[in-house]
């Protein structure tokens, strides 16, 4: 049985293009999110001082939690939102072609272990690299 635990966001930056439209054209509401220009600030609310260089859209995919792998396999859920993204692949190219990036932001945690390992078939490799977009694997270990 696997031993880690993910969270997945998707995550678009743009150095042009506002939050707002990437909301409307996938029809999906942000967790984060800010236009070029805008003020930089704590999640706090606190100022940063200074204006962000670039877009953030990036909508949380697991509601704030860590989904368990004995539960859903990360390549599972992976392929369930390549499947959901499908329509969206020419916004995601005109993305791309834009000068943005588009991609899966993940959080691996550990659990009970610090040797974790996951495979991604071919087929969910093709599936995600043809919707444009990248994976992006930060793994972290369990701290007890």
């Amino acid at each position: 049985m696997p031993d880690y635990q993910f969270t997945v966001s998707l995550k678009v930056t743009h150095p042009s293009f506002n939050y707002q439209s990437i909301s409307q054209a996938l029809s999906l509401e942000p967790s984060i999110a800010h236009n070029i220009g805008d003020p930089r600030y704590t999640r706090k609310g606190h100022s940063l001082g200074g204006y962000h260089k670039e877009t953030l859209w990036s909508l949380d995919l697991c509601n704030g939690k860590k989904l368990d792998a004995g539960k859903i396999l990360f390549e599972e859920f992976i392929e369930q939102w390549n499947t959901n993204l499908a329509k969206h692949k020419a916004f995601i190219s005109e993305i791309r072609s834009s000068g943005g990036v588009v991609e899966y932001f993940v959080g691996w945690f550990s659990v009970d272990s610090i040797n974790m390992s996951i495979a991604l078939d071919p087929s969910l490799l093709k599936s995600t690299a043809e919707l444009g977009l990248s994976i992006v694997l930060h793994a972290y270990l369990d701290e007890e």
